[in-house]
């Protein structure tokens, strides 16, 4: 529920907020919570996106549904990896170092989590081009198909662009001696 409206807003501007959101929220915060995995900081995205999202509501084109969604997924999954980021320099050193009766390594714990950090900053900084399909597919779930309609591409030029996408990924993670 949109709880803070901007003073800024005209009625027709708040009402078509208010519809983006009752419509498209809960894409949104599965969107953020798959990235996040923390459903507190995945509302935190969905609202931040939202506040972005009412700062830009007069250039928001509401008649081309497949590039609105396109849109407001972009600002949350933004939204998702910034306080990703954020979290990251936060870490607390006991959470790596707790050995338990578990009894995991350090070490490769350590590492894995320093790779999936790397792996996602690489994804951040990938061109919308590549990132795109990446996202819709492997974060979001959607099959090649959907992907391909909702950006409005081929099917087989989404496949080629994943395929490519994830290559680069795993290039950038060996590069940084983060692969075999």
């Amino acid at each position: 529920m949109l709880l803070f409206l901007p003073d800024t807003l005209d009625c027709n501007d708040k009402q078509k907020l208010t519809e983006l959101y009752e419509k498209y929220s809960r894409r949104m915060y599965s969107a953020a919570n798959a990235i996040l995995k923390n459903e507190y900081e995945a509302e935190d995205a969905v609202h931040n996106a939202f506040v972005s999202v009412a700062k830009m509501l007069h250039r928001i084109n509401d008649k081309d549904e497949d590039a609105m969604c396109g849109y407001l997924f972009t600002v949350v999954k933004n939204e998702a990896y910034t306080l990703l980021r954020k979290r990251h320099n936060d870490v607390p050193i006991d959470e790596v170092t707790e050995l338990s009766d578990g009894g995991f390594d350090v070490e490769v714990t350590a590492h894995g989590r320093d790779a999936y950090y790397y792996a996602i900053k690489v994804i951040t900084e990938m061109d919308e081009t590549y990132r795109g399909p990446l996202y819709l597919t492997v974060v979001m779930g959607y099959s090649d198909k959907e992907a391909a309609k909702m950006l409005k591409r081929s099917e087989s030029t989404v496949r080629t662009q994943i395929s490519r996408a994830k290559k680069m990924v795993a290039d950038k993670l060996k590069e940084a001696g983060y692969g075999s």
